[in-house]
């Protein structure tokens, strides 16, 4: 029987796939969706020419139609949120809208769950911009060193708290994990799954299921 350890453990300690560029994961992305609409994958169009097939372990989000992706992304269905597995975007639509931020965004407002990111061991300014943006939608980027969670848990909510930390000198950010999530209950929400591990580290009770 799952518990509150085992949930944060899954959802949250697991491992990450290899941060890798989003462009080579373009091919594979297009073969889970075409895969999963071939055999019967329930195509849900949203707003703004996006689409999702909804599953219970794993849900596909992505721009364009049933015949070509401009952009997608997979995540697998945590117990405490959502963790991306992959995401690629089509070649011919580099530096055109949609954004990544775009499609991040989209996922928050229509699924209400966190987003655990890939970590990054070298953050670009490009990348830079993309939390910016969704902290200007009204999100949060949280991070989160993986070896103590619930010590190193820290959540920015303003453009100028991520220039101060993510800085071109400032290699700290090569350990952390990602969290994207809606400001207000969601991040409330999340912020008490990380209290309540470090209850557990500071109390020394079992971190394991």
């Amino acid at each position: 029987m799952a518990t509150s350890r085992t949930d944060f453990n899954n959802t949250w300690l697991t491992e990450m796939p290899s941060g890798v560029s989003p462009i080579s994961l373009y091919d594979s992305i297009c073969r889970s969706i075409f895969d999963r609409i071939k055999y019967g994958g329930k195509v849900i169009q949203l707003e703004n020419n996006l689409n999702k097939i909804e599953g219970v372990h794993v849900i596909h989000y992505w721009y364009g139609d049933n015949t070509e992706i401009i952009l997608g992304v997979e995540l697998d269905v945590k117990p405490q949120g959502l963790v991306v597995t992959m995401i690629g975007k089509n070649p011919k639509y580099k530096n055109q809208p949609p954004y990544a931020s775009d499609l991040y965004n989209a996922i928050l407002n229509d699924k209400h769950k966190s987003i655990r990111l890939f970590s990054d061991t070298q953050l670009s300014d490009e990348g830079l911009s993309i939390w910016k943006k969704l902290v200007s939608l009204g999100h949060t980027v949280s991070i989160y060193d993986r070896a103590n969670p619930g010590q190193s848990f820290k959540t920015f909510d303003s453009p100028d708290e991520l220039n101060q930390f993510f800085t071109h000198n400032n290699s700290d950010y090569k350990r952390y994990q990602y969290v994207l999530s809606e400001s207000g209950e969601l991040l409330s929400e999340t912020r008490s799954f990380f209290n309540t591990r470090r209850m557990r580290e500071l109390a020394g009770y079992s971190l394991e299921d």
